[in-house]
């Protein structure tokens, strides 16, 4: 490990907050390792240690990394706001390093954060990836079968690869995890904003043979009269 990762490791150990700690570990319903860091806190330390990586995104990668493979939330928390200051320079190249570190993910906290900014910014500059994300679906590990659909969240808020939202939904949709339905749920409720009549169609079609949560969560956004819910007998 390099040294700045132990600076960094002792840094969020100095700031470790076992109350909050025990919080984190009562609303994460999976198991997680937490030092009980705010959000605020994890950006306030990665303020402090960026300006050591600045303009040196191959280092930025590799402290990410070393701080990753602890799988703490924490710490992921601060690696990836480092790495987030990156996320204008990544390149479709760089979504291989991503799957690696998908095997890092314990949670959806940190799922989400580097599916949301990282990943989603290379498949931004080349949208074939999204047959990558396809076969993530069909992985035994559910936080790579939610990466698969968030990493597509912020491209569907705006309404682009509409197409490949539906195809990576529909193998999603009935998918037994409560945290891949989420996933799910919530592209397709960002898909609505820009294309609610399409999304209400499509959820109509699949109303008998997914959950109630993704149906909820997918109906979020849509006006009222256009929600789709399970129907109760």
């Amino acid at each position: 490990m390099s040294s700045l990762h132990d600076e960094i490791l002792a840094e969020i150990k100095r700031q470790a907050n076992p109350v909050k700690a025990e919080e984190h570990h009562r609303y994460f319903r999976e198991p997680i390792e937490t030092y009980g860091l705010s959000s605020p806190q994890a950006k306030e330390i990665a303020k402090q240690y960026y300006p050591q990586v600045k303009g040196n995104l191959d280092k930025a990668l590799q402290l990410t990394e070393e701080l990753l493979s602890h799988r703490n939330v924490s710490v992921s928390s601060v690696a990836l706001f480092i790495l987030q200051r990156f996320e204008k320079k990544l390149e479709p190249k760089h979504f291989k390093i991503f799957d690696g570190w998908v095997e890092y993910l314990t949670n959806w906290a940190t799922t989400d954060h580097m599916t949301t900014h990282m990943m989603a910014a290379t498949i931004k500059k080349d949208p074939s990836l999204v047959e990558e994300l396809l076969r993530w679906t069909g992985s035994e590990n559910r936080w790579r079968r939610r990466a698969a659909a968030v990493s597509l969240v912020p491209i569907a808020r705006k309404g682009e690869m509409f197409d490949d939202v539906f195809r990576l939904a529909d193998i999603l949709m009935e998918d037994g995890d409560d945290m891949v339905q989420k996933g799910v749920g919530w592209l397709l409720k960002e898909a609505s904003k820009r294309h609610p009549s399409e999304v209400r169609e499509y959820l109509l079609e699949w109303r008998t043979r997914t959950s109630g949560l993704v149906l909820r969560y997918a109906s979020e956004k849509l006006p009222y009269d256009m929600k789709v819910l399970k129907t109760r007998f």
